[in-house]
C-alpha cells in the first residue's frame, strides 16, 4: 500500500514587487529597488531554511552595501536635480543605514534574531519608496529622466 505525505504548502514570498504598488516612475531606481528587494528576500530564503549565521552575516553585509550605494546614486541624482528636500531624503537614507548596521551588528553577536533584519529592511523601504522616493522620481520626471 502506498502512503503518500501531503505536501508542504508553498511559503508566500516574503516580498512581492509590484509595479503599481512600488514604483517610482524612473527606471533606473525601479531596478534597484526591485535589486534591493531580491536581496531581503534572499536573505530571508536563506534564513528560513536555516543556513550557517556567517553566511547571513555575509548576505546582509551585501544587502547593506548594496543599499548603500543605491542611496548614492539617489542623492547624485536628486542634487542635480536641484531637489528642495535632498537633505530630509539624504538624513533618512543615514537613519536607515545606522539602524541597519546596529542590527547587523547585533545579529553578527548572536544577541538578536536574524529574522528581524530582512522585516526591519521591508517594513522601512516599502514606505520610504512610497512615500519619500516618489517625490524626488517626480522632479526627476519633470526633467526628463525616465
Amino acid at each position: 500500500m502506498w502512503s503518500s505525505k501531503p505536501k508542504p504548502e508553498p511559503k508566500p514570498p516574503f516580498f512581492t514587487w509590484s509595479e503599481h504598488d512600488h514604483s517610482v516612475g524612473v527606471g533606473v531606481f525601479d531596478k534597484e529597488h526591485q535589486h534591493l528587494t531580491t536581496m531581503m528576500s534572499q536573505i530571508h530564503e536563506a534564513l528560513l531554511e536555516g543556513h550557517d549565521r556567517p553566511k547571513a552575516v555575509t548576505l546582509m553585509e551585501n544587502l547593506v552595501q548594496e543599499t548603500r550605494l543605491h542611496f548614492t546614486h539617489e542623492e547624485d541624482a536628486m542634487k542635480e536635480a536641484h531637489f528642495p528636500d535632498l537633505e530630509a531624503h539624504a538624513a533618512e537614507h543615514t537613519a536607515l543605514l545606522a539602524q541597519a548596521q546596529n542590527l547587523l551588528r547585533q545579529f553578527a553577536k548572536g544577541s538578536m534574531s536574524a529574522m528581524m533584519f530582512p522585516g526591519f529592511l521591508r517594513d522601512w523601504l516599502i514606505p520610504h519608496m512610497r512615500d519619500y522616493d516618489r517625490k524626488y522620481s517626480a522632479a526627476l520626471r519633470r526633467q526628463g529622466r525616465r
